[in-house]
């Protein structure tokens, strides 16, 4: 075939009509590049120009040639016609990726069209608010249709003469030359992980940092082929195993699983990936037990994921139940919320301890997300294991569906023998369904396991779903109570709405701890309550006005908090950084159970480990420096003055090491179903 092009292009003539034909096709992609180039830089006026590069241009190009082929396949009167029309493919992109990201705060992944039934199902009623919201921005997005249009219409009939066939293989050829100059003209820029050939062939980099990189039409055409074709040279990086900073020896024994010995393990297995595997944990010591280990032993645990709750949901006037919570217990200082967006990831690390996958390819082989693909794999370390597996029964509540996300099936495996959601047999009824009532869930649950000698209970709450306005009937039905409690402070709108919204899980914890001190259980529990994710919802000027300040986006945006409350105990601050797959191997030391820290890639934050709060683009803080991924720059605190510059570069090459490897280890251990290999060598022994 490429033999017959070539004997093709050699013999074809520099003729009139050719040189017309070349001439027309240029003129197409031109148009087409300018309208390429026009909304690119209109979605960045709403995802913004910060972090954003110009190498999208040297794609761009090929881009547009390749809808020049798509052109002038008919006569005169057919091709001004097909013109506006092949400008609507690109129109219709952009447009669904500023809905998407006026919804989500964030650009869609190639990946999560996996989700594109259940979010129209669900999210229908947020996507034609959203539209309608968006008017004025389509509009502009329209623009180039409509003056591609005019043109058309208006422009001499000769130049819409139409092309043979061969000349729409040239243009074919010509697309793909453009492409691969494009590809090959990022290698003077380096290959290192903040370069555009990284975000190019890299399926571990996520969505937003490879659009910033390569543009945001250029990355989904890129996904695309990552999906289908799989990734580049860098598809996977290398578990590194770095060497840790010495820290003085501590008289503690390691939080480990006696007789889990890794270097024989790997004797076992030819599978690369789980000797792979081996060689890391084998690397590591585990973190040490501490005075607090077994410091809630034979207490009660109520575990809350809240959706978008923050420390902006906490007033001590608006919210003095929250309020409270938040002063008592541990009280960590430096918390950290991973995650933009997508409630199963936060609910995910929460609840496994791992990281999970939010790269471009996230569910190239399964359903969205990692917890839906996790539903087969064995999770000892899961809190409902951990109690079930000492005789405590353990329950599961949502006030949403349960086979959104499929819940019904992932917390079925994280051992929960009582599940109950929306609907079906043994499911809670609530008088608002999209959000429904925190409180609602809480009065038909809570019997379900109060009177037991020792339970544990998860929550997925909903009530705190955004949107922050009219359309929220939970916020609706609290706001009149709020604004009257917020007295004469001005807040915009969306914030108040906001606090509407969390005041439901106010009123529900209220409940629940009331309950609980009747029941004589209070001082005997812990409620550990954090967000699935930053309330994305909740625009920049509304955060503002909550926060009373400009919120810094790249790290202060994602400050937040997490509530260790537990009257039973003497309060505990913390002040070293921490994120949400702390929070798992923390709760396990503190209820003494027996797990392997060397397993999770989170730490107890009473162990004697580098403390190290990261983000979902690896992007992460410590007691010296917050270090941003995306540029690869480096921000000293104060802590750090007296820091010699050796020991700074040892510190942040030691910590970008663990970040990258303990994000890479998490995805390994799900796809490699490691903890069952890891298990049954015990069991066989």
């Amino acid at each position: 075939m490429r033999g017959l092009l070539i004997s093709y292009l050699v013999r074809l003539k520099p003729t009139k009509e050719i040189k017309e034909q070349l001439v027309a096709t240029f003129r197409y992609a031109a148009i087409y590049f300018v309208a390429l180039l026009y909304w690119e830089l209109l979605l960045r006026t709403q995802i913004g120009f910060k972090d954003m590069t110009f190498y999208f241009l040297l794609f761009l190009p090929s881009v547009a040639m390749f809808l020049a082929t798509l052109t002038g396949w008919f006569k005169q009167k057919l091709n001004r016609i097909l013109t506006p029309v092949v400008m609507v493919l690109p129109f219709a992109f952009y447009v669904s990726q500023l809905v998407y990201y006026r919804i989500f705060g964030s650009l869609f992944s190639v990946s999560m069209m996996g989700l594109g039934a259940d979010a129209m199902e669900d999210f229908g009623w947020a996507l034609w608010d959203t539209i309608k919201d968006s008017i004025g921005w389509i509009l502009l997005c329209l623009l180039p249709v409509a003056a591609v249009a005019v043109y058309c219409y208006c422009a001499p009939k000769k130049l819409f003469d139409g092309f043979n066939w061969k000349m729409h293989i040239v243009s074919f050829v010509k697309t793909v030359v453009l492409w691969l100059l494009a590809v090959a003209l990022l290698l003077p820029f380096g290959k290192g992980d903040y370069s555009p050939y990284y975000a190019y062939t890299s399926s571990y980099i996520d969505t937003d940092t490879a659009s910033d990189r390569l543009g945001v039409l250029t990355n989904s055409l890129v996904e695309l082929g990552h999906k289908f074709f799989g990734g580049g040279a860098e598809e996977k990086p290398t578990i590194v195993i770095p060497d840790a900073p010495e820290e003085p020896p501590l008289d503690t024994t390691p939080n480990i699983i006696a007789g889990l010995d890794f270097a024989a393990l790997k004797g076992t297995t030819n599978d690369s990936g789980k000797q792979q595997l081996c060689d890391y944990f084998a690397s590591l010591n585990g973190t040490n037990k501490n005075e607090y280990t077994g410091a809630l032993k034979d207490y009660n645990l109520i575990y809350i994921c809240a959706e978008a709750f923050s420390n902006y949901a906490i007033d001590p006037v608006v919210t003095p139940t929250l309020y409270k919570m938040s002063q008592g217990g541990i009280v960590l200082n430096n918390f950290y919320n991973s995650f933009k967006n997508t409630t199963t990831n936060g609910e995910y690390a929460f609840m496994t301890g791992l990281w999970p996958d939010v790269s471009r390819i996230a569910n190239a082989n399964s359903s969205a997300g990692s917890f839906v693909q996790s539903q087969n794999k064995l999770l000892p370390f899961s809190l409902s294991n951990m109690f079930e597996g000492i005789g405590v029964k353990t329950h599961a509540f949502h006030n949403f569906r349960g086979y959104y996300y499929q819940r019904n099936r992932t917390h079925k495996n994280l051992g929960y023998s009582s599940l109950r959601f929306m609907g079906g047999a043994n499911g809670m009824t609530f008088t608002s369904t999209w959000p429904s009532s925190d409180l609602e869930m809480m009065e038909q649950s809570i019997d379900d396991y109060i009177n037991q000698d020792r339970f544990h209970a998860y929550y997925m709450t909903f009530s705190g779903h955004g949107p922050y306005s009219t359309a929220n009937p939970i916020a609706v039905k609290n706001y009149q109570t709020v604004n009257e409690l917020l007295g004469d402070r001005e807040l915009t709108m969306g914030a108040k709405y906001y606090l509407a919204a969390n005041y439901e899980l106010e009123k529900a914890m209220t409940y629940l701890l009331e309950k609980l001190e009747a029941a004589g259980k209070l001082d005997k529990t812990m409620i550990v309550i954090i967000g699935d994710h930053y309330p994305y919802y909740l625009a920049d000027n509304h955060l503002n006005s909550i926060a009373g300040k400009s919120v810094e986006q790249n790290f202060e945006k994602f400050k937040s908090t997490c509530i260790m409350y537990c009257p039973g105990m003497e309060t505990v601050k913390v002040d070293d950084p921490c994120c949400n797959v702390d929070i798992l191997p923390t709760v396990l030391n503190l209820f003494g159970m027996e797990y392997d820290s060397r397993l999770l890639p989170g730490t107890d934050i009473f162990s004697d480990n580098t403390p190290i709060a990261m983000l979902y683009n690896k992007s992460f803080v410590t007691k010296f420096v917050k270090y941003n991924a995306q540029t690869g720059k480096a921000e000293w605190l104060e802590t750090a003055t007296n820091m010699p510059e050796a020991n700074r570069k040892e510190h942040l090459d030691y910590c970008i090491a663990v970040t990258k490897s303990r994000y890479t280890v998490s995805l390994d251990i799900m796809n490699e179903d490691f903890y069952r290999f890891a298990m049954e060598s015990i069991n066989n022994q």
